[in-house]
């Protein structure tokens, strides 16, 4: 069996790559043909999974800053659209296509060289791009939630976007040349959620196919943390308005209380001038921030966005460490259901100091991080699990996908590990 995993780039930056190169690596240990389509100089890939064949376009992501062609190519990158379709036309016959990544380089055009060819086509979604204009269900102006239905005469007349109406307009474009792959397209893409809440997002795309297989993670800390013993606050995610920092901020300034921010973004320098009773390092080392973690009270995930999974939450619950999360997370109803943590209402930063302040009680942190802990166990799947139900839905063959299975599920009245 032949695996094509696509993504936008080879280097891990976000959550999104680093499943691609699990897949990659999944793949290669089943001993399966994998090749590689990224957008960049795919060395990221070349470097740590020699035995794979790499095809890269050798382009840079609209992160890295927006040139006027890109207005073209990353609405329809003809590039990517020509080697994709070349690289199935060399065989698509018992090929599986994994999509991760196409917002930053590749664009919808790898959807329209898809549709040329039968291989199956599987997306994980990371985010809300498969429906969503501005992929986070958001609108950046206001903070809120966004209920319109996507592309809606409602969804294309709101100025949501974060930089601007234009950008949203440019955003429109881009998802009308996504749908416009065809619907018999994507009456044959299969979904893999990161989140099981993600679905009803989704369903209004015209996909219906969906699998929920939740990404693999590890605790923080090598041993678990008892956190009613520490008396450290700490945030770790990318410095972006979306991520809930500037709500972070202001309930720390309104309280006086100190708190550990880690992470690089747009509002790194914003956010270590606001908070200067703060520890705001930017990026550290994975060893300097689980020596951070293992001195956590608590793990804030302020997102103002609906949040699709919440990697690093899950990761501090794993070690034990009570977490507060915004109402709009995915999460958040089971993180109350079963005593990990605490809700705040998204965007109130008096809620959230309010819920900081419970955070004071010793026995409210030891009842909560006991939870965590206790969660923690099956709130992610295990990396051999999560790698032995992905090479399952590679091998599964696509008449039996069914909408919304959990593949790996047990039986009824056993326990589920998602």
């Amino acid at each position: 069996m032949r695996l094509v995993v696509v993504n936008d780039v080879s280097v891990v930056l976000g959550g999104a790559t680093k499943v691609a190169m699990q897949c990659i690596e999944a793949g290669i240990a089943a001993g399966m043909d994998c090749s590689v389509f990224v957008g960049d100089d795919g060395e990221g890939v070349r470097r740590n999974f020699p035995k794979a064949k790499v095809t890269a376009l050798g382009e840079r992501p609209l992160r890295d800053g927006v040139r006027l062609r890109d207005v073209i190519d990353r609405n329809y990158n003809r590039r990517a659209y020509e080697a994709l379709d070349g690289m199935l036309a060399e065989r698509n016959e018992d090929t599986v296509v994994h999509v991760h990544g196409w917002s930053q380089i590749l664009s919808p055009s790898i959807f329209h060289a898809l549709a040329r060819h039968r291989a199956r086509v599987i997306v994980t979604a990371h985010d809300f791009f498969l429906n969503c204009p501005n992929g986070g269900y958001l609108n950046f102006r206001t903070g809120d939630v966004c209920n319109y239905r996507p592309m809606s005469a409602a969804c294309v007349c709101s100025n949501c976007d974060k930089r601007n109406y234009m950008h949203k307009l440019w955003r429109v474009g881009r998802m009308l040349t996504q749908r416009s792959a065809g619907q018999t397209f994507w009456d044959r893409v299969e979904v893999i959620l990161a989140h099981e809440n993600m679905e009803p997002y989704l369903r209004s795309a015209g996909l219906k196919h969906f699998r929920t297989l939740r990404t693999p993670c590890k605790p923080l800390t090598v041993e678990p943390v008892k956190a009613w013993q520490n008396d450290r606050t700490l945030f770790l995610g990318r410095m972006t308005w979306e991520k809930g920092v500037r709500t972070l901020a202001e309930a720390l300034n309104m309280t006086g209380r100190t708190a550990t921010l880690i992470g690089q973004g747009p509002l790194l320098e914003e956010m270590q001038h606001a908070l200067p009773h703060c520890y705001v390092p930017g990026w550290l080392e994975d060893s300097e921030v689980q020596r951070i973690a293992a001195e956590a009270r608590f793990f804030l995930m302020p997102s103002r966005m609906p949040e699709p999974y919440g990697l690093v939450a899950a990761e501090a619950m794993m070690s034990g460490i009570p977490v507060i999360v915004s109402s709009n997370a995915l999460i958040a109803e089971e993180v109350a259901r079963n005593g990990a943590g605490l809700v705040f209402e998204s965007g109130n930063a008096a809620s959230l100091a309010d819920k900081m302040a419970m955070m004071d009680s010793v026995a409210t942190v030891r009842r909560l991080g006991e939870g965590a802990y206790e969660y923690g166990k099956r709130i992610a799947p295990s990396g051999d699990e999560w790698t032995r139900r992905l090479i399952e839905i590679y091998q599964r063959p696509m008449s039996l996908g069914i909408k919304g299975e959990e593949i790996g599920a047990l039986p009824e009245g056993a326990q589920v590990i998602h």
